[in-house]
């Protein structure tokens, strides 16, 4: 069994809005409906989703948390979508965080540091 190497907090009342990441010029658009996030680490994000996406799909997201002054813009892939076991949503889908750095398709250092530091606020694994 692999161990993560980040852990998962919890944040009550933090959504996500998704879309594919664009390719070359074209422009796409965020999900009309938001959706709520299970929970989430340095590393990437579990959320509660109507549509089946598939692994493999890039995303860039857009994670609203309560209190905070901005949204936040992640990139990121699709690992893994399971069926919800509650009748909210349809599924769960597990996405991961693009490496952080400089660089085509990496996200900004600073996005990094702002979820260790919201780690340390909200951890639930200690």
């Amino acid at each position: 069994m692999k161990k993560r190497n980040c852990n998962r907090f919890n944040i009550p009342g933090t959504i996500i809005y998704y879309k594919s990441k664009p390719r070359f010029f074209s422009h796409s658009k965020y999900t009309n409906d938001y959706y709520p996030v299970i929970n989430m680490s340095r590393g990437g994000a579990n959320f509660l989703c109507d549509q089946r996406l598939s692994a493999g799909t890039k995303l860039i997201v857009k994670v609203i948390i309560p209190g905070m002054q901005t949204d936040t813009e992640i990139m990121a892939g699709v690992k893994w979508i399971s069926k919800n076991r509650e009748q909210s949503y349809r599924y769960q889908t597990g996405i991961a965080f693009n490496s952080y750095g400089e660089g085509k398709n990496k996200n900004p250092k600073k996005i990094l540091s702002l979820l260790e530091k919201l780690e340390k606020l909200y951890n639930s694994e200690d």
